[in-house]
This record gives C-alpha cells, structure tokens and sequence, in this order.
C-alpha cells in the first residue's frame, strides 16, 4: 500500500477474478434493487426531457445490470455508447452526470480535474431526490479520487464519513439485498488503510442500522470486527513496538479480542467470504504470537478466492523484518506464491513484489539502489512477469507494472520493449507525463550509452 497506489494493482480497473468465467447471469434481487434506484427513481424524480429520455432509462438500466452481474459483460459498453450522446444532448440529471463521470470523463483527465467534477456530481445528487445509496456512491467516489496513498486525509475522512451517513439511510431499507449491503460495507471500511481511525468512525455512523436491520447477520458481525481491528491499532499507535506503553498494549489486546470474536461470529455465519479471513489475518498481525493461525486463514481465504492479492499481502506484511520475518522469509513467501499453480491472477506475481516490499525495508537510499541492481532480483521479476502473460495475456494493463520494475532495475531495453506494448499509458503511474516522459528519454540515453 505504499508509492501513492498499491503497485500491483495500480492499473487494474477490475477484481481479477470478475474476468474470469464463460458465462454471466444476473442476481435478481440485486438487479431489481438496482433497477429500483436508478431507472424507477429516474422516472419519478430526475431530469425528464423527451430529448433524452429513452438513452436515460437504457443507459440506467445498463448500470444495473453491471452492478448485478456475475461478471463484467457488455453493460460497461452500452454505458460508453449511450453516455456521450446523453452529454451531447446536454442532460443534467444529476445521475446521468455522475454515470458520465465514472465511465466517461474520468477515463482521460487528470486526477485534479477529476476531483473538482466529482465533488460537483456528488453535491448535486446530493440536493436531489435520488436515493440514499446513489448519494452514499457519489460521495464515497468523490473521497476515493482525491486519496493518492494509504492514509485518509482530513478531507477525504470527512467525505467519507458523510458517505457513511448516507449509507445508514440506505441500509434501513428493507428492501436492499445482502449483496448490495455487503459490497457497500465492504467498500467505505475499505477505503482507508486499516490502522487508520477513519474506519471507526465511519463503523461509529454506521452501527445503528447494522444492529438493527441487520442484527446478527455476517455483515453485522464481520463490519464491527473490521472496525474494532482499527480501533485496536488507534490505542496501539503506529510506532514501532517500543514506543508503545504498557496500558495500550493492554486497550489493544482487548480491542483485538472483540475482532476476534466478531470475526468468528461472521466467519460462522459465512464461510465463503474471503474478506473475513483478511481482517483475522490482520487480527493475527496485532497479536504476533502464532503464526499458525495466520496461516490457517490465509490459507482458507486463498481457497476461496485463488487471485486474492489482499490475502497474499497480508501474509508478506507478516514477514517483514519490522514485525515477524525476515527479507529471506519474504522472497521465500513470494517464490511460493508464483510457482503454485492452485493460485491464480495478481498472486502468481508476488516474487516480483515480495522484492518491492523487501526494498521498503532497507532505509538507506544508497543501499536499496544497490539491492533492486542484485542480478538475482531481476531474474525472479522476469521470471514473474513472463509466466503472467504466459498464463494471463489479455492482461496487458501489467504491462505498466512490469515496466516499472524495469525501471528500478536500470533495464532500459526493457522498459522501452515494454512501453510499446501499453494498450494506453496510465500517466500517473510513472508520476504525470511530465515523468514519463523524462524516463523515456532517460532510457533512450542508457540504451545509446550500450549500442556499439
């Protein structure tokens, strides 16, 4: 979670296992849930015209039927189809605007002029009468693109906690479907890293409709365990473990006991979610005395869900020299993680970013240099890459991952070899054109400096 995005995920625009399978279907109570808040709220409180009325229901319908899927199917291109027309035609629903937005103007402007259209898409569903969750969307999305690291800022915590409020609202419907209230949760205690104190209080906001609505159901249990985890990590601190006194390890501990417990509640309730074993691996990570139990969730959680590069980070983080392991245990975690042929997408790429994590650990600038130029380094991150589009090759969005590790590795053939082969370049990856570009002609000059 550090370098601003998360640098195996940067460039990815879907959970890769929503990609997979041959075939789709549609949850209907999700799609009727969804249908319900978008085309039949539309009829009774948008911005009707007859000049746009037909693209306006189509075009809401598609986002239903995307938000109800069993994987990504063609919606996302009938969004795209429709969407410039309706602007074309100047349509000033404030739902139309934001759908825009998300698949449409935010695709090709900066993440600046993102955040200025998205705080003014948010504020007008947020004065309309569209549903409390398409307000709760709306104004999570206008937190989520101004954050550009781990840590919540004051700004983005305050959008986010209003975001919370409008998900209360919505959680007391009755007739919101569990996936939906599950993928809502998920989201804003998502959003910041979980040490920080944003998550509680959002999951502060969010209890009265979880322990009423939803008493004693998986979402219940599993949300406040997720947020006595945070809460835990307030007391403790972020410093290292001798800066912590003795009464907050002790507030920690109890704290963590609380997730424990909620967690397994949730876990009883629901064992096919993947997420639930993520927040126990976190629990482990603030206990520290057993790593068996680490790996008994991560492995359940890796069963469930084989691409998981949550779970497969959280055990790396595990190892790190600072809290369990060691740099060897950590290459060794990420060599494990590639070869298995039980694991699929993003996890079968963890020895290339097992070295990433292990480079974070080397605090002197001089000698972190020294270790991403080990030749051993780029023969596991080679290795990696060229098995992934292997097994993956319509998964050309890692190609910017991969020309990143060139980069830190002086493999300038390979950066420019790799350039070529983006199906568009993500700009802010490399740190804005501007950069890009400077290492483009950085490399152009390494590569002459070779040529005979």
């Amino acid at each position: 979670m550090k370098m601003g995005l998360r640098f195996i995920m940067a460039v990815f625009l879907y959970p890769f296992g929503a990609l997979l399978g041959a075939t789709n279907s549609f949850d209907a109570v999700q799609l009727s849930y969804n249908l319900k808040t978008t085309v039949e709220a539309y009829e009774k409180v948008g911005a009707k015209s007859p000049r746009w009325d037909a693209d306006a229901k189509q075009c809401l319908k598609a986002f239903a039927q995307l938000r109800s899927a069993s994987k990504i199917d063609e919606s996302r291109q009938e969004l795209q189809r429709i969407l410039p027309k309706l602007a074309a035609a100047k349509c000033d629903d404030p739902m139309i605007r934001y759908l825009h937005l998300r698949f449409v103007f935010s695709q090709n402007h900066s993440q600046q002029e993102n955040a200025v259209a998205y705080a003014e898409v948010a504020n007008a569903l947020q004065k309309s009468a569209y549903p409390d969750i398409r307000k709760f969307y709306a104004t999570y999305w206008s937190a989520a693109v101004l954050k550009t690291g781990s840590v919540a800022t004051p700004a983005t915590a305050k959008l986010l906690e209003q975001a919370a409020g409008y998900l209360t609202k919505a959680l007391d419907d009755r007739s919101m479907p569990t996936r939906e209230a599950t993928e809502s949760c998920d989201l804003i205690m998502s959003f910041p890293w979980w040490t920080q104190p944003v998550r509680w209080s959002c999951y502060q906001i969010l209890e009265p409709a979880l322990t009423n609505r939803w008493k004693g159901t998986a979402l219940q249990h599993l949300t406040k365990g997720c947020a006595y985890l945070s809460y835990a990590w307030v007391a403790r601190g972020t410093g290292y473990a001798n800066t912590v006194n003795d009464e907050s390890w002790k507030v920690m501990g109890a704290r963590l006991k609380t997730a424990a417990e909620e967690l397994e509640q949730a876990w009883q309730l629901d064992p096919k979610n993947p997420q639930i074993c993520l927040e126990m691996m976190r629990v482990e990570l603030g206990r520290g005395d057993e790593q068996n139990r680490l790996d008994t969730w991560f492995e359940r959680g890796m069963k469930l869900d084989p691409a998981s590069y949550d779970l497969c980070y959280a055990k790396l983080e595990y190892l790190r020299p600072r809290w369990y392991g060691s740099i060897e245990e950590m290459i060794d975690f990420g060599r494990a993680c590639t070869g298995n042929t039980n694991f699929a997408g993003p996890a079968r790429l963890m020895l290339a970013d097992a070295h990433l994590e292990a480079s974070r650990e080397i605090h002197d600038d001089e000698k972190r240099a020294v270790y991403w130029k080990q030749p051993n380094v780029w023969q596991d991150i080679q290795k990696a890459f060229i098995q992934f589009f292997w097994l993956y090759p319509q998964e050309v969005g890692y190609r910017h991952n991969y020309a990143r590790y060139a980069v830190l590795c002086d493999q300038w053939q390979e950066f420019k070899d790799q350039v070529k082969l983006f199906p568009s370049t993500n700009y802010a990856y490399f740190g804005g054109i501007d950069k890009f570009k400077a290492t483009v002609e950085h490399a152009d000059e390494e590569i002459k400096k070779k040529s005979p």
